[in-house]
Order: C-alpha cells, then structure tokens, then sequence
C-alpha cells in the first residue's frame, strides 16, 4: 500500500488533480498492474548499452605433436618464416596461375571457416590470399590430380614445353623432383630435340633452377634417348641445368627406324625409384619426346601398372592420331645437306586413338576419305599418361589450320592431316582408356556399339572401282553388252556391303541406350555412310537393269548414255528410297548433334554426294568413228583423251619407314 500512496502522491504532483484515473471503483489489482509494468520497464531499460559485432579471424590451431611420417604437403598450406624461400617461389608460381586463369573467381577456391573472436589478443601474421580462378582447375591438370588428360593441342613443341613449365614448377610447390627427359631418336625428331634443347634454358631460368638458381637442388634431371636401344644419357640425377641441356642437344641420330617407347619409359622409372630411394621426398616426373606409337606396345599395361605404383605421372608431347587410322602419310624433308631440298612422303604408324576401331572405313570419295586430326593422341601413349595422371600433347604445326591443309601446305616432319578441331570441343568425346575386359563388358551389353566395331574390323569396304558411266551405242546388242559388264563390278561389291549393313542394323534397337556422345555419333556415322553406299550400289545396278530392258534417245542424233549422279531416286524403287531416307536421317543427325566433330565432318562430306543416278544422253559420234576407220582427225581424239586421261604422276622416290 504504501507504494500505491507514493504513485498517487505523483500523480497528483503531476497532473495538479485530486484525483487519479485509477480512483473510485477501480479494482486494486489493476493499479498494481500498471504500476509493475512501469517498473519492469525501467529495470530492463538500465542494462542496455552499444553491443559491437563479433569480429571474426583466423582460428590458429597449433599441431599437439609433430608427425615424423613422410607426408605430401599440399602446395596450398600455410609456410612459416623459416621456409621464406619456399615461398617466394611459391608466390611467383600462383603469379603465373592467375596469368593463364580465363576467369578470376569471385570467392577463393580453398574456404575458410570462422568462428567468434575469443576473449584477449592473439599476435596474427599478415595473410595474402592467393589469386583464384574457378577454371583453373580444368587448365592446369597436374599429375597430382589423378586425372590425366590426353588431348592438349598445340601447333608446336615450344607450347607443350611452356604446359610442362606449369606442371613442373606444381610439382615443385609440392616438394623437390627429379625430372626424367626421355627422347625419341629417331630422324623425324631431330630437328625437335634441338629446338626442345634450345627452350630448356629458359624454362631452368623461369623454374628457378639454373645454375645458382633461387630453388638450386629442388631439380633434379635425369636423361634418357632411345632407338632400339634405351641408352642413359645422364645417369645419376643433377642438379646443374647446363649438362642437361648439352646432352639433349648431342642425341645421336638411330636409323633402324626402330623405336622402344615403352621400355625407355619403364626404364626411367626405375632409374628414378633408385635415385628416390636415395633423397627421400622427392616427387618423379617422367617426361617423353616422341612422334609414333612405338615398337613395344605390347609393354603398356605393364608400364602403367609401374609407374602407376610409384606414383610417377608420364607426359607425353607426341602427335595426335590420325582418325580411326593406324598409319598416315608424313611429309619428311632429308636433314642431310645434300637432299636439303627434298620432300619425300613416308608412311608412320601414329594411330589409332582408341583400343578397338570405331570407324568404318568406306572409301567414297576424296574429302570421306582423307586423314585427319582425331583430337587426341595414339591410344597406347594416351592410356598411359591418363593411368598415371601425365597429360599426352598432340603436336602439329598446322593446328590453326581454319579450312583444309594441301600438300604444299603441310609443315616439315608433320603428318598430312587435312583438317584439325577444336581440342575444347573433343574433350567430350574422349576415348575409353579402360582395359580390353572392360571394354570387352561394355560392348557385350549393347548391341550398337558391338556392332560398331565388329563392322569396323572388317576390311575396307569401296565404291566400284572406277564405274562406267559413259554407254555409247553402237548398237542395242553391243549396248546390253557394256550394261551387263559395267553390272558385273556392281554384283562383286553388293554381297560385302549387305552384309557390313546387316552387321549395322542389328544394332538398331539398342541405339538409343547408347549415352555416350562419342559412341552415339560413331554409330550413327557408320550407320549412315554404310546405307548411303548401299543405296548407291542398289542405284547403279537398278538403273543398269532398267536400260538393259531398252531405252530410246529423244533426238535422233544422239548416241551416247551417260549416268549422272543425283539425288533423285524414285526410279529406282520404294525400298531403296526407304534406305536413302534413313541414310540422310541419320547422317543429318550426326552433323546436327556433333558439329565440330571428325564424325561431323564426314557425315556433312557424305551427304554432299548424291544418292542416286539419272540418265543423260549426248552425241559422241561413236559410229562416225567406227565408220571412218580410225583415220582422220576423228579418230585422233580417242587417243589424244587417253593420254591426258591416263598419263602417269610424276615418280616420287620410295623412302623407308620412320
């Protein structure tokens, strides 16, 4: 009560009246409330202050003991002053990361969790954090990824060598490493060598381990050439750049055309595991210079298994595969002075890109027919550097090639491939570097890419050897004759190509369970080029077979047939227009869903050829000639078209194997 007297006093002060809203027949309890609420307001307004977020930092967590075990550190981790070395190199290689990053990110790549400040101070360093970019990932593959890649193009061995500056100076942030450099002797290659010689200089300087370098005795080289023979051309592994670099250059040349890539492999990775065994803590980097398969195929698996084992990523700057192709032509230009000005044409073995053919080859025509670029490198090499987290470089000098590379244009010690894509584009069409069983499982469970490669084993399948389209009628006995022999050559090739569709259609109902883009646009390619000359096989002998049962000129003077190409068909009957139907379909298909593609270019070559035929006639004066004996000027031009018809090229000298 006496707190109620106090309020009403106040109020009465306040307000100058006697009496108070809460007077008369207010009810105790009431006036108790409000007078509660007033206090508990006042009591909760004394304790309010100016509260300052909580700053957040770095948790610094120091290790309870230190681990003596031999342990990778990862390059991102933090380096402590006594390592300042170490990290001024380390700072110049994420310089050089951000460089060739396409695109910076917005948040750092590697996160950091914070948590709320603790109470007191704790003495923090200066942290810069480094450079980001969210596709460096995807550019610079290291072998410590675990992830080869297989198809980096370049025009030229000085940008793989660049790449490889990259992947060594990754491997050095994470601790010293012995380089093995192991070379193709070869005659094809010497030119490169000495220009891979001349570049090395300059990467030792831009790595840092030059001769009195700032990271000296990080590096470690060991070299290695081979022929028929692997030979150590270096060793013990060295630290100075400068005996290196001399060694490369002084490669001897082997002629017996002879090359044991593998087994050089496999020998620099013991040499290396030796030299590791003596300096712990070193990473292996095998690094080898070639441009074919190799002799030693055989070996791979093995090879791979070894290095795999210790940990020992192989790079690879060789050549890129020739499409669905075990050998390609290449323009080799003699390095003895006395042919200095002689090109001669050698056929090498640098394909194919996957284990088992995938292309069908049907020799139609000049642009369906030619080499070119697979996107990626022989598929041995190329398994190889994926198992072991290498990276294979497809080299060659045309590579920036925008439309199709002619003889003339073909750069020295290059293979003559006509046409090159984009390596961005291929990456989605890697090929299956997995083990025959693997595969051998794959194909057993769909019936289209079975039938793929069981069509692509067989033999070759081409058009009629020069067919006869030219009919002169002498008269209608001597006409059915030529009808019937031009069908001969029709009825040779007929059986083979029905039964290499018959191998294609049965894959049909298992097309659309394919997933994979590179199969998908395989089967469709041989699906479509097989029906397109089956269709024009079908034609030729149907349009045959038509005339034989007679036809009759529409101006008298003629007295000539000719059949010309065309993409009219229905002359020829519903089912075979059904068939070139289905062949357009499907080649569309391939061009519409695989642009920028070898499958695409093809398939875009195939369906500018005409399906089918149609009949011309002309005169040629074939009974004049006959009449006047073969005398006159008349007779003349026979012989005179012959010559400028069937004259020989001009004789190139056979060269040997490189």
């Amino acid at each position: 009560m006496a707190v109620l007297e106090s309020a009403k006093r106040w109020w009465q002060e306040q307000a100058g009246d006697e009496e108070i809203p809460l007077d008369g027949n207010a009810s105790a309890w009431g006036v108790s409330l409000v007078i509660h609420v007033v206090l508990l307001l006042g009591m909760a307004l004394i304790g309010i202050r100016k509260f300052e977020p909580p700053s957040n930092v770095i948790s610094i967590v120091a290790p309870a003991d230190a681990i003596e075990d031999d342990v990778v550190v990862a390059p991102e981790m933090v380096v402590g002053p006594e390592e300042s070395s170490a990290a001024a190199s380390d700072a110049e290689n994420l310089d050089v990361a951000a460089a060739i990053a396409p695109v910076i990110a917005d948040q750092p790549v590697v996160t950091v969790d914070v948590v709320e400040a603790p109470e007191g101070e704790i003495a923090t360093a200066p942290l810069d954090l480094p450079p980001t970019a969210e596709e460096l990932g995807e550019f610079l593959q290291t072998g410590r990824s675990g992830s080869g890649d297989t198809g980096v193009g370049t025009a030229g061995t000085a940008g793989a060598v660049d790449r490889l500056t990259l992947e060594i100076a990754a491997s050095l942030q994470q601790r010293p490493t012995i380089v093995c450099w192991v070379f193709d002797q070869s005659v094809s290659l010497a030119g490169q060598r000495r220009e891979i010689a001349r570049r090395l200089d300059r990467v030792f300087e831009e790595l840092g381990v030059a001769d009195h370098g700032l990271n000296h005795n990080e590096l470690l080289n060991l070299v290695f050439a081979y022929g028929q023979k692997v030979t150590a051309v270096i060793k013990e592994p060295t630290e100075e750049t400068a005996p290196v670099i001399a060694a490369i250059d002084s490669i001897p040349v082997d002629e017996s055309g002879v090359e044991m890539t593998f087994t050089a492999i496999a020998e620099a990775a013991k040499r290396a595991k030796q030299a590791r065994a003596s300096k712990s803590k070193h990473n292996v980097m095998i690094i080898a210079f070639t441009d074919e398969v190799g002799n030693d195929q055989q070996i791979a698996d093995e090879v791979a298994a070894l290095c795999r084992a210790q940990a020992m990523p192989v790079y690879v700057v060789g050549v890129p595969a020739p499409f669905g192709m075990r050998e390609v032509r290449m323009k080799f230009r003699e390095f003895d002075p006395k042919y200095a000005d002689d090109v001669q044409w050698a056929v090498v073995e640098q394909g194919p890109e996957s284990l088992y053919p995938e292309v069908v080859r049907v020799r139609s025509g000049r642009e369906a027919d030619e080499p070119i670029d697979s996107g990626f490198g022989p598929f041995s090499l190329s398994k190889l550097c994926a198992e072991t987290g290498g990276i294979y470089f497809c080299v060659h000098a045309n590579r920036d090639a925008t439309g199709r590379v002619a003889d003339g244009e073909v750069a020295d010690m290059a293979s003559g491939l006509r046409y090159f894509f984009d390596p961005k584009v291929m990456r989605t069409y890697r090929p299956d570097y997995q083990t025959a069983a693997r595969i051998d499982k794959m194909l057993a469970g769909n019936r289209a890419m079975r039938s793929l490669v069981e069509a692509a084993r067989s033999s070759e399948i081409a058009p009629m050897d020069a067919p006869t389209l030219e009919f002169p009628r002498r008269d209608d006995g001597a006409l059915v004759l030529l009808l019937g022999e031009a069908q001969k050559k029709a009825a040779v090739l007929q059986p083979k190509i029905d039964a290499l569709h018959a191998i294609l259609a049965a894959g049909l109902p298992d097309r659309d369970r394919v997933q994979e883009k590179r199969w998908q646009a395989g089967y469709d390619l041989a699906l479509g080029r097989v029906s397109a000359l089956k269709v024009r096989t079908d034609a030729y002998n149907i349009m045959l077979a038509q005339a034989k049962s007679g036809m009759k000129f529409k101006d008298p003077k003629n007295d000539t047939w000719r059949l010309v190409a065309d993409d009219e068909i229905s002359a020829v009957g519903s089912q075979t227009e059904k068939l070139a139907a289905q062949a357009r379909t499907v080649l569309t298909r391939v061009v519409d869903e695989h642009p920028g593609t070898p499958w695409s270019h093809y398939a875009a070559a195939e369906l500018r050829k005409p399906l089918g035929y149609r009949w011309e006639e002309a005169h040629t004066g074939v009974n004049e000639k006959q009449n006047e004996g073969g005398g006159g000027g008349g007779g003349n031009r026979p012989r005179d078209d012959m010559k400028r018809t069937l004259a020989p090229p001009k004789p190139k000298r056979d060269v040997k194997r490189l």
